[in-house]
């Protein structure tokens, strides 16, 4: 009987999936779907999926370029290049950051990715590109 029963439930759905579609929506009519309210909520919900992929690969790309900058200011710390450095120190002094050290030298990746992480992050690369 449970082999009788998945059979005659696997033919239904095979005959929902490979039927014809107008067929299918007059049957969900008939069974009282709403089909306007259906595609509705489905077209919510696509542009949700589209908003929060486009919304993660903005994420992955920010932090891409925040890496890049950071490593490139720390290279360019490491190289003793003056206009990187001196955009650093003025972003700090922008921000207003309490910078405890003397030395630039002296931050991690961190602490120069927190100073830099609201700048426009494709104009400090290019600054650093052209400076190396």
């Amino acid at each position: 009987m449970d082999k009788l029963k998945k059979t005659i439930d696997k033919g239904f759905t095979e005959n929902y999936l490979f039927g014809d579609i107008n067929d299918i929506r007059k049957s969900l009519s008939d069974y009282g779907v709403d089909l306007d309210d259906n595609r509705q909520r489905q077209n919510k919900l696509i542009k949700q999926l589209k908003f929060k992929l486009r919304s993660s690969i903005n994420k992955e790309k920010n932090e891409n370029l925040l890496l890049k900058a950071t490593e490139s200011f720390q290279e360019a710390i490491n190289k003793g290049l003056e206009k990187p450095i001196a955009y650093l120190n003025n972003l700090i002094n922008e921000n207003q950051l309490v910078v405890q050290y003397n030395k630039l030298d002296k931050l991690s990746s961190d602490e120069i990715k927190e100073i830099i992480k609201d700048q426009n992050l494709i104009e400090i690369i290019e600054l650093l590109e052209n400076e190396q």
